[in-house]
């Protein structure tokens, strides 16, 4: 595959599933059924990044507001291996960044040890916490919700970043002035 051409990412839905499936099979295993069930459900969209035509990355993503916050979770992203350090997954990030600029936080969660995706996250500004560190600085509660919300596991790494130039842990700790979780979705905007 030639992974040095122009990049272009279409945002869609289900029509886009099946060209993120294999993507997401060989870098998930069998994990990316939870993608796959975000997106058949209607909850979740697909960025698919194209490089002369050959498909080199996907990201799942959906948005979910908790307490009073609007959180952008991505969800799975992946690019191809032979295309990776080549700005696709940077490219990726920034088009569901823009689809969810109304939102109050971007959260990507990840196992630990994800060096790739450490890196990807980090360079975009994304603040990487251990989940008892996140219960350390902003409660139980908050973090019991962020799990839920992003599908996250206690021993995953969770990044964020704010969509403005606030404290995001002070952004965070509004989770917990609702009960209600609600999934909002963000739609798809032409390539």
């Amino acid at each position: 595959m030639n992974c040095g051409g122009p990049i272009t990412v279409v945002i869609g839905g289900t029509e886009l599933m099946s060209h993120a499936e294999p993507i997401l099979r060989e870098f998930f295993g069998s994990a990316y059924r939870y993608a796959k069930a975000v997106v058949d459900y209607g909850v979740g969209s697909v960025a698919l990044a194209t490089v002369d035509g050959s498909i080199a990355g996907a990201v799942v993503y959906y948005g979910v507001n908790v307490g009073s916050i609007k959180l952008c979770v991505i969800y799975y992203i992946a690019v191809v291996e032979e295309c990776r350090g080549l700005g696709i997954g940077k490219v990726l990030m920034s088009t569901v960044e823009e689809v969810c600029a109304d939102s109050d936080v971007y959260v990507a969660t990840t196992w630990f040890g994800n060096e790739p995706a450490d890196r990807l996250y980090r360079s975009l500004g994304y603040v990487g916490y251990t989940w008892d560190e996140l219960r350390r600085l902003i409660g139980r509660r908050a973090v019991d919700r962020l799990l839920k919300a992003t599908c996250g596991y206690d021993d995953d790494i969770a990044y964020v970043k704010p969509t403005t130039n606030d404290d995001v842990l002070a952004i965070l700790r509004h989770v917990v002035e609702a009960a209600v979780m609600t999934l909002i979705g963000f739609g798809a905007r032409p390539a």
